[in-house]
Protein backbone atom coordinates (compact mmCIF):
# COMPACT_ATOMS: atom_id res chain seq x y z
CA UNK A 1 0.00 0.00 0.00
CA UNK A 2 1.23 3.52 -0.56
CA UNK A 3 2.12 5.77 2.12
CA UNK A 4 -0.62 8.89 2.55
CA UNK A 5 0.56 10.34 5.40
CA UNK A 6 4.22 12.32 5.46
CA UNK A 7 5.98 11.60 8.80
CA UNK A 8 9.77 11.99 7.66
CA UNK A 9 9.93 13.65 5.12
CA UNK A 10 7.74 16.76 4.73
CA UNK A 11 9.96 19.81 4.68
CA UNK A 12 12.05 18.13 1.57
CA UNK A 13 8.56 17.98 -0.01
CA UNK A 14 8.02 20.67 0.11
CA UNK A 15 11.11 22.35 -1.46
CA UNK A 16 10.53 19.26 -4.81
CA UNK A 17 7.00 20.16 -5.14
CA UNK A 18 4.95 17.73 -3.18
CA UNK A 19 5.17 13.78 -3.41
CA UNK A 20 2.88 11.42 -5.17
CA UNK A 21 3.04 7.89 -4.81
CA UNK A 22 3.78 5.51 -7.60
CA UNK A 23 2.36 1.99 -7.91
CA UNK A 24 5.86 1.43 -9.81
CA UNK A 25 7.56 2.43 -6.37
CA UNK A 26 5.85 0.45 -4.49
CA UNK A 27 5.92 -2.87 -6.59
CA UNK A 28 10.28 -2.18 -7.05
CA UNK A 29 10.78 -1.13 -2.97
CA UNK A 30 8.38 -4.45 -2.06
CA UNK A 31 11.26 -6.13 -4.61
CA UNK A 32 14.14 -4.87 -2.74
CA UNK A 33 12.66 -5.68 0.87
CA UNK A 34 12.08 -9.15 -0.24
CA UNK A 35 15.84 -9.57 -1.33
CA UNK A 36 16.65 -8.25 1.68
CA UNK A 37 14.71 -9.67 4.05
CA UNK A 38 13.54 -6.67 5.61
CA UNK A 39 11.86 -3.44 6.08
CA UNK A 40 13.76 -0.21 5.08
CA UNK A 41 13.93 2.35 7.81
CA UNK A 42 10.34 4.02 8.07
CA UNK A 43 11.97 7.58 6.50
CA UNK A 44 13.41 5.68 3.84
CA UNK A 45 10.30 3.86 3.02
CA UNK A 46 8.60 6.73 2.81
CA UNK A 47 11.13 9.23 0.85
CA UNK A 48 11.24 6.28 -2.06
CA UNK A 49 7.22 5.55 -1.39
CA UNK A 50 6.21 9.16 -2.43
CA UNK A 51 8.76 10.26 -5.06
CA UNK A 52 10.98 11.73 -3.04
CA UNK A 53 13.58 10.01 -5.02
CA UNK A 54 12.49 10.69 -8.30
CA UNK A 55 12.35 14.65 -7.42
CA UNK A 56 15.86 14.82 -6.12
CA UNK A 57 17.02 12.97 -8.99
CA UNK A 58 15.28 15.53 -11.86
CA UNK A 59 16.78 18.69 -10.49
CA UNK A 60 20.24 17.31 -8.75
CA UNK A 61 23.46 17.36 -10.86
CA UNK A 62 24.33 13.97 -8.76
CA UNK A 63 23.34 10.72 -9.93
CA UNK A 64 20.41 10.27 -6.84
CA UNK A 65 19.23 6.40 -6.63
CA UNK A 66 15.51 6.00 -7.68
CA UNK A 67 13.54 2.22 -7.01
CA UNK A 68 14.26 1.54 -10.48
CA UNK A 69 17.67 1.51 -9.57
CA UNK A 70 17.43 -1.00 -6.79
CA UNK A 71 18.46 -3.83 -8.66
CA UNK A 72 21.31 -2.16 -10.36
CA UNK A 73 24.27 -4.30 -9.96
CA UNK A 74 25.92 -1.05 -7.83
CA UNK A 75 22.67 -1.09 -5.40
CA UNK A 76 23.63 -4.56 -5.20
CA UNK A 77 26.84 -4.01 -3.50
CA UNK A 78 26.23 -1.58 -1.09
CA UNK A 79 22.99 -3.97 -0.03
CA UNK A 80 25.18 -6.88 0.33
CA UNK A 81 27.27 -4.82 2.80
CA UNK A 82 23.98 -3.45 4.46
CA UNK A 83 23.60 -0.19 3.44
CA UNK A 84 21.16 1.83 0.28
CA UNK A 85 23.35 3.57 -1.74
CA UNK A 86 21.30 6.83 -2.14
CA UNK A 87 23.53 9.60 -4.23
CA UNK A 88 26.55 9.32 -5.94
CA UNK A 89 28.73 12.71 -6.30
CA UNK A 90 28.75 14.06 -10.13
CA UNK A 91 32.45 13.67 -10.56
CA UNK A 92 32.66 10.52 -8.47
CA UNK A 93 34.13 12.15 -5.71
CA UNK A 94 32.44 10.66 -2.91
CA UNK A 95 28.82 8.46 -2.04
CA UNK A 96 25.84 8.72 0.55
CA UNK A 97 24.64 5.76 2.20
CA UNK A 98 22.17 4.61 4.60
CA UNK A 99 21.90 1.65 6.62
CA UNK A 100 18.91 -0.47 5.39
CA UNK A 101 18.49 -1.99 8.83
CA UNK A 102 15.23 -0.60 10.47
CA UNK A 103 16.27 -0.58 14.00
CA UNK A 104 15.97 2.86 13.75
CA UNK A 105 13.11 4.58 11.93
CA UNK A 106 15.12 7.83 10.72
CA UNK A 107 19.00 6.70 10.78
CA UNK A 108 21.90 8.94 10.13
CA UNK A 109 23.34 9.23 6.50
CA UNK A 110 26.78 8.50 5.88
CA UNK A 111 29.86 10.00 3.41
CA UNK A 112 31.53 7.04 2.20
CA UNK A 113 34.79 6.41 -0.48
CA UNK A 114 33.60 6.67 -3.83
CA UNK A 115 34.75 2.81 -4.36
CA UNK A 116 34.21 1.67 -1.15
CA UNK A 117 31.40 -0.69 -1.34
CA UNK A 118 32.08 -1.99 2.11
CA UNK A 119 31.22 1.38 3.65
CA UNK A 120 34.00 1.09 6.01
CA UNK A 121 35.39 4.42 5.17
CA UNK A 122 31.86 5.95 6.42
CA UNK A 123 31.52 9.19 8.29
CA UNK A 124 28.29 10.61 9.11
CA UNK A 125 27.25 13.37 7.14
CA UNK A 126 23.60 14.03 8.64
CA UNK A 127 22.25 12.77 11.99
CA UNK A 128 19.17 11.52 10.50
CA UNK A 129 17.39 10.53 7.34
CA UNK A 130 14.70 13.54 7.37
CA UNK A 131 18.18 15.98 7.86
CA UNK A 132 19.62 14.48 4.58
CA UNK A 133 16.52 14.79 2.36
CA UNK A 134 16.13 18.35 3.28
CA UNK A 135 19.45 19.56 2.97
CA UNK A 136 19.63 17.60 -0.67
CA UNK A 137 16.70 19.77 -1.62
CA UNK A 138 17.63 22.74 -0.14
CA UNK A 139 20.83 22.89 -1.40
CA UNK A 140 19.86 22.63 -4.78
CA UNK A 141 17.09 24.96 -4.99
CA UNK A 142 19.26 27.56 -3.04
CA UNK A 143 22.01 27.13 -6.07
CA UNK A 144 19.21 26.75 -8.55
CA UNK A 145 18.54 30.45 -7.75
CA UNK A 146 19.63 33.58 -7.65
CA UNK A 147 22.39 33.32 -5.25
CA UNK A 148 26.04 35.48 -4.20
CA UNK A 149 28.46 33.29 -3.48
CA UNK A 150 32.29 34.08 -2.63
CA UNK A 151 34.89 31.19 -2.40
CA UNK A 152 37.83 30.29 0.20
CA UNK A 153 37.71 33.52 2.31
CA UNK A 154 38.45 34.13 6.30
CA UNK A 155 35.49 33.76 8.22
CA UNK A 156 35.28 36.30 11.34
CA UNK A 157 34.89 35.43 15.11
CA UNK A 158 31.80 34.78 16.45
CA UNK A 159 29.81 34.96 12.37
CA UNK A 160 28.14 31.71 12.91
CA UNK A 161 26.88 33.00 16.49
CA UNK A 162 25.43 36.14 14.68
CA UNK A 163 23.94 34.32 12.31
CA UNK A 164 22.01 32.59 14.59
CA UNK A 165 20.67 35.56 15.95
CA UNK A 166 19.56 36.56 12.79
CA UNK A 167 18.58 33.70 11.34
CA UNK A 168 17.06 29.88 12.09
CA UNK A 169 19.62 27.39 12.10
CA UNK A 170 18.53 24.70 9.44
CA UNK A 171 20.36 21.23 10.09
CA UNK A 172 23.85 21.13 9.68
CA UNK A 173 25.96 18.26 7.21
CA UNK A 174 29.84 17.39 8.04
CA UNK A 175 32.32 16.15 5.28
CA UNK A 176 31.48 17.37 1.82
CA UNK A 177 30.81 20.69 0.43
CA UNK A 178 29.43 20.34 -3.00
CA UNK A 179 32.72 20.05 -4.21
CA UNK A 180 35.28 19.16 -1.62
CA UNK A 181 35.80 17.89 1.56
CA UNK A 182 34.81 20.33 4.65
CA UNK A 183 34.07 20.11 8.62
CA UNK A 184 30.64 21.57 7.82
CA UNK A 185 28.01 23.01 6.28
CA UNK A 186 25.88 25.73 8.05
CA UNK A 187 22.55 26.63 6.50
CA UNK A 188 20.20 29.69 8.00
CA UNK A 189 17.22 30.63 6.41
CA UNK A 190 14.35 33.58 7.28
CA UNK A 191 15.06 37.22 6.02
CA UNK A 192 17.82 35.37 3.71
CA UNK A 193 18.98 32.05 2.57
CA UNK A 194 22.79 31.42 3.74
CA UNK A 195 24.85 28.71 3.81
CA UNK A 196 28.42 28.52 4.74
CA UNK A 197 31.32 25.75 4.35
CA UNK A 198 33.70 26.05 6.86
CA UNK A 199 37.38 24.17 7.01
CA UNK A 200 38.59 25.13 10.14
CA UNK A 201 38.36 29.13 10.90
CA UNK A 202 37.83 29.82 7.25
CA UNK A 203 35.04 29.70 4.70
CA UNK A 204 35.99 27.46 1.88
CA UNK A 205 32.54 29.37 -0.03
CA UNK A 206 29.30 31.00 1.26
CA UNK A 207 25.96 31.41 -0.75
CA UNK A 208 23.31 33.83 -0.20
CA UNK A 209 19.99 34.48 -1.54
CA UNK A 210 17.88 37.25 -0.63
CA UNK A 211 15.31 39.88 -2.01
CA UNK A 212 17.86 42.93 -1.62
CA UNK A 213 21.38 43.31 -2.96
CA UNK A 214 21.26 45.47 0.39
CA UNK A 215 20.19 42.32 2.28
CA UNK A 216 22.97 40.37 0.74
CA UNK A 217 25.39 42.76 0.94
CA UNK A 218 24.51 42.61 4.75
CA UNK A 219 24.89 39.37 5.05
CA UNK A 220 28.19 39.20 3.19
CA UNK A 221 29.98 41.26 5.53
CA UNK A 222 28.86 39.47 8.70
CA UNK A 223 30.84 36.15 6.73
CA UNK A 224 33.69 38.27 5.57
CA UNK A 225 32.57 37.66 1.61
CA UNK A 226 32.97 39.98 -1.22
CA UNK A 227 30.36 40.41 -3.44
CA UNK A 228 30.76 41.58 -6.59
CA UNK A 229 28.69 44.71 -7.73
Amino acid sequence: MIASVMAWNPAAYEILGGSEGRVEASVELAALEGWIEGRLPEAVREWYLLGGDRRLASISCNLVTRTQDFTSQTTIRFLASGYLLLETDSQHCCRWVVGISATHSNPPVYLIDPDDDACASRSCYAGTFSDYTFTAAWDVALWNGEVSADFDHPLPAGALDALKTRLTLLPTTHGWAMNQNCDAVYRFEGSAKVAVAVQGGAALWSAIAAPSIATRRAFASLVGATLEG
